[in-house]
């Protein structure tokens, strides 16, 4: 077990700040590069001349995250939990517009395509509500960490094998100690020991470039989670409420506690460590594009393009050098000095006569400018930077006409492939956290909130509210799912398509299922509607209400009346859906 002492964890935060500092060295000026040097006044004689870095961002960037995620919930106990899946597939899409998770989810992805993005669940009271009853009501938030104030275990292979992470925040000593006096567990004289502003300049680091900003009397704060470190009392209470909420330890510590072990610190930790009731992933959620084998962070894909980027930049300044130091000059003979100067003082193509010139005396010449040699590799290295990016000319918008359709067909298709695993990445990224806030929900009865009109068919009710009372069952047997394609933005045309192709497919499908029992159409509506990007397609179709109508085709009278037709009948039950 990892010692946990002020001293020893002093000394872990130490490495692994180290460590993360590594992965960080191209992360403030790749945010200089994205934003050039316009923005805050910087020097323009460094400047890329191809800003690859904010083209990559925003060709990107509405792929993957254009819109609030749409969440479906799903239960492994369809009958027990049915209303629970409802209700709770509700609240979180109520939750993700009254939280404005569609700005701090763009904020995260920024980090993600630069470096690698940190996003923090936590449970807190709700400003600027109050409950009937007197208690504030709680909301789950999600927050954006900065890359540069996050840290992981730097023995750890990867991100879910790390045996503690942590990150650390600026606070007025005002603010903390005003904290200190509300919750239990501070150690105010700690807090009054630790000098004014320690360690702030250097979390605020900004690469030579410090911010002016008056003195404030700020303390910086870290808290480390250890999810191995268990008590054994909270325990014990843990497994009474048989929620199995108890999953780790938080510790709390401020920059400047002294963490030598031979002097007297009676204090210890600013904070007495406190348990962590959450889920077993920790509040803690890392972003990344791609893995790296044998390390906890990420990689982005810019990082990846660097040496690329430099390379196109470096010679596209050669040749702006070069193109501003060209010169046409003429040459006259020195002997003809009033020649030189009517060439000189006339506007061009104005012909002047001279007696008894001769054709050599005039010899006109150009000095500097771009060669062909170097158009040549500019191009050359563009293109590079090109097939390794995956960015092409159909994405930016430029097709000039020279381009096959075959050929940008192939290109849309690799391109294709790069953009579903960083879609799919990003959501599987948001699914974790959308878990964690779904836990909260869950469990957390102090988390309350009105649903809407969209609440009143889960829940029955004309002003519903949710509470984690409505929840039953263990929360381990449900499904969350974020639907990708409603973060991406789609075009008008590709939308009207899909609509036009799923209303011609239910209508077969209407018929198909009623009068084909022997087909698992579930199977074949999951397929499809993986390939349409509809991945709710299977739901669309009542299955209790085809059965009903089978067994009506199977009983109806063979020379009575006229039993009806599977299309008008599934037409109705469709109709009935829509409505609901």
């Amino acid at each position: 077990m990892l010692r946990l002492d002020l001293h020893s964890l002093v000394r872990e935060v130490e490495s692994a700040e180290d460590f993360r500092d590594q992965h960080l060295r191209e992360w403030r000026r790749l945010i200089e590069r994205y934003h050039g040097p316009a923005y805050r006044g910087g020097d323009t004689s460094e400047d890329d001349p191809e800003n690859f870095v904010h083209e990559y961002v925003s060709l990107i960037m509405p792929r993957i995250v254009h819109d609030s995620p749409r969440v479906r919930v799903r239960s492994a106990r369809p009958v027990s939990q049915s209303m629970t899946s409802s209700v709770l597939q509700v609240a979180l899409n109520r939750w993700t517009k009254m939280t404005k998770l569609r700005g701090t989810l763009e904020r995260i992805a920024t980090d993600c395509l630069l470096g690698f993005g940190v996003a923090m669940v936590v449970n807190e009271p709700r400003e600027g509500y109050r409950a009937t009853d007197g208690q504030d009501p709680w909301l789950p938030r999600v927050y954006r960490i900065s890359p540069d104030r996050f840290f992981i275990d730097p023995a750890a292979t990867h991100a879910e094998d790390a045996r503690y992470m942590g990150h650390c925040w600026v606070v007025d000593r005002d603010d903390l100690l005003a904290q200190a006096e509300r919750e239990e567990g501070w150690d105010i004289d700690v807090i009054n020991r630790i000098a004014d502003n320690s360690g702030v300049d250097e979390v605020r680091e900004d690469y030579g470039k410090k911010r002016d900003i008056p003195d404030r009397k700020e303390l910086v704060v870290y808290e480390v989670f250890v999810p191995e470190v268990r008590d054994e009392d909270v325990e014990e209470v843990d497994g009474a409420l048989g929620m199995a909420a108890f999953n780790g330890t938080i510790y709390t510590m401020l920059k400047g506690q002294s963490s030598d072990p031979n002097k007297k610190d009676p204090a210890g930790f600013v904070r007495k460590p406190r348990p962590y009731w959450g889920p077993r992933n920790g509040p803690y959620t890392v972003f990344g594009c791609y893995t790296v084998p044998d390390d906890p962070y990420p990689l982005s894909p810019i990082v990846c393009l660097v040496p690329q980027m430099d390379d196109v930049n470096a010679h596209l300044r050669s040749m702006r050098y070069s193109a501003s130091a060209y010169k046409r000059v003429v040459a006259v003979d020195s002997r003809n000095a009033k020649l030189a100067q009517d060439i000189r003082d006339r506007d061009d193509l104005y012909v002047v006569l001279a007696d008894g010139i001769d054709p050599t005396q005039v010899v006109p010449f150009e000095v500097g400018g771009i060669t062909p040699q170097q158009v040549q590799y500019a191009s050359m290295a563009q293109d590079r930077l090109d097939r390794v990016s995956g960015i092409h000319d159909a994405m930016r918008g430029n097709i000039t006409g020279q381009p096959t359709a075959t050929e940008v067909s192939i290109a849309e298709s690799a391109t294709g492939m790069r953009m579903a695993h960083l879609k799919k990445q990003f959501a599987e990224n948001v699914n974790e956290v959308m878990r964690t806030v779904a836990w909260y929900l869950f469990h957390d009865r102090k988390v309350t909130f009105p649903l809407g009109e969209d609440g009143i068919a889960a829940m029955g009710e004309p002003e519903p509210i949710f509470t984690a009372a409505a929840m039953v069952g263990l929360f381990d047997d449900l499904d969350i799912d974020i639907d990708v394609m409603s973060m991406e933005r789609v075009s008008d045309v590709v939308l009207q398509r899909r609509a036009m192709e799923l209303l011609q497919l239910v209508g077969t499908l209407s018929t198909a299922v009623v009068s084909s029992p022997q087909v698992k159409w579930k199977d074949v509506m999951q397929i499809v509607g993986d390939a349409m990007n509809i991945p709710n397609l299977s739901d669309l179709i009542d299955s209790q209400k085809v059965q009903q109508m089978q067994q009506a085709v199977v009983q109806a009278p063979q020379g009575g009346g006229k039993p009806e037709t599977p299309s008008q009948s599934m037409s109705q039950i469709l109709g009935r859906n829509k409505g609901r």
